[in-house]
């Protein structure tokens, strides 16, 4: 089974009306300066013209979404089941959405989906890299773009080797124990080396946190974003989405094997 598919029209009506029906929560994230900012937000209406999509636009946990103008570019996921649903969409329109005959809230109205990317649960599990396998990474501070002044900056490129990976994240094993200094949910840009032999993604993340490992060794963790809004963003997430689950299978037979070797030894 494929941990990654484009949905049909007809599967993404329904989906979006199941959203809406429940109320779902969704993630949303969209470009501010030269980061990127996240918000949370629940679906309201869906266009039975395949049209527009609705959310609500309010203040979450005392923290206010960001800013959006007509015309913004805006990637929206949330969870369907077992899976998590991912689309990137343009902000319209912002006003007010009815609710019951004394209430309303404040909503803004999205243009309908192009199309709908399903990843499937294991896709976002933490998957370790298993022995013998290596998965290498690049990590700075200011995002993807700021790539080339990174690379001028003596000590700016942070470099490892992923311990876990997903196709929302990494957790890299840094080759020096340096703790960056970086505020946490900077945005970064991260270099992964895939093993499937074509040159290396470049994504944007947020920065979080930091930790160590039982070697000692310095890991940061850092969290993939704005995947469904760029021009290359389907293609990386397939190749994550087929890195993770090589891995996934790699280490299922590695543990196994172990298993075996152990029941051989305590038989004899």
């Amino acid at each position: 089974m494929k941990p990654r598919r484009i949905l049909t029209a007809h599967e993404t009506i329904e989906i979006l009306d199941q959203a809406v029906r429940e109320n779902a929560l969704a993630v949303l994230c969209t470009p501010l300066g030269a980061g990127w900012r996240t918000f949370k937000s629940h679906f309201l209406e869906r266009d039975p013209k395949r049209q527009f999509v609705v959310l609500d636009y309010r203040e979450t946990h005392g923290v206010s979404p960001p800013a959006l103008a007509t015309g913004q570019y805006v990637g929206v996921s949330f969870r369907h089941k077992s899976r998590k649903m991912m689309f990137g969409t343009v902000a319209e329109a912002k006003g007010r959405f009815v609710l019951g005959a004394n209430e309303s809230v404040s909503a803004i109205r999205y243009r309908w989906p192009d199309g709908l990317t399903e990843l499937q649960r294991r896709a976002y599990q933490r998957t370790r890299v298993p022995d013998g396998a290596r998965l290498m990474v690049n990590v700075w501070s200011g995002g993807v773009g700021q790539c080339g002044e990174a690379q001028t900056a003596h000590g700016a490129i942070l470099s490892g080797d992923a311990s876990d990976v997903s196709c929302g994240g990494v957790l890299v094993r840094l080759s020096r124990a340096a703790v960056p200094t970086w505020g946490e949910d900077a945005t970064l840009g991260i270099e992964l080396h895939l093993p499937d032999g074509r040159p290396p993604v470049r994504v944007n993340g947020f920065y979080r946190g930091s930790r160590y490992d039982r070697d000692s060794a310095l890991c940061l963790a850092v969290q993939f974003v704005g995947l469904e809004l760029t021009p290359d963003g389907k293609s990386i997430l397939q190749r994550l989405a087929r890195c993770v689950q090589k891995f996934h299978r790699h280490g299922l037979a590695q543990d196994l094997k172990g298993e075996a070797s152990a029941s051989r030894r305590n038989a004899s």
